[in-house]
């Protein structure tokens, strides 16, 4: 029996990793919104991914806060109902890319946008850049995948390949802690039963 657990990994700004991890640690950098997003109520907060993900990201943060600010990372891909919809959200969209971050030791973080479009001041960051799924092993073991790349999985957390479970981001479905626990204890459950079935025994519930 096997269980792949290998999640997903965000893409992130182009921060080194010792400014990434200490703007992680102080909160000027943050990664979910449905997990955090309450810590940031009514402060400014900068969304980086000018698309349609960036816009989900943005619109979801605005139930927390007004001072919100879209801007690309390298291009602005907004169709009009997009732009629409910021506006009537009053979420700000930046006048250019970004150029750099500066998240220093104050609480301010210093955005610098590109062609000297000047600067944004926020409290916090939240990259909208999307993830890139760990299924290279999956993929190795010839385990289908769902449309988006993950591994696709019955309601036991089965794949299509006898013996072999998945669970947590490396699903198709909601990235959290919680879903991800729901998904183990299934699979634990099929991977119990199925070993308990192999032994001439009847399966537990």
């Amino acid at each position: 029996m096997t269980l792949l657990a290998t999640g997903v990994v965000n893409r992130s700004p182009q921060i080194d990793p010792a400014t990434h991890r200490r703007a992680l640690e102080s909160g000027k950098l943050r990664y979910c919104p449905i997990r955090d997003g309450f810590e940031v109520t009514d402060t400014r907060i900068a969304v980086i991914g000018a698309d349609e993900h960036g816009v989900a990201e943005a619109l979801f943060l605005r139930t927390y806060s007004s001072k919100i600010t879209l801007l690309a990372e390298r291009t602005v891909d907004l169709d009009e109902r997009d732009r629409q919809a910021l506006q009537e959200a009053g979420i700000a969209l930046a006048g250019a890319p970004l150029a750099s971050i500066d998240f220093g030791s104050g609480d301010d973080v210093i955005i610098t946008l590109e062609h000297g479009a000047g600067t944004l001041v926020v409290d916090t960051v939240y990259p909208a850049l999307g993830s890139d799924i760990n299924n290279a092993l999956a993929v190795d073991l010839w385990v289908a995948l769902s449309d988006c790349r993950c591994i696709a999985t019955d309601e036991d957390q089965g794949s299509n390949l006898p013996g072999c479970y998945a669970a947590g981001d490396v699903v198709a479905g909601l990235d959290q802690i919680s879903v991800a626990i729901g998904h183990a204890a299934k699979a634990a459950t099929a991977i119990h039963n199925a070993l308990r079935a192999l032994d001439g025994q009847t399966a537990d519930k």
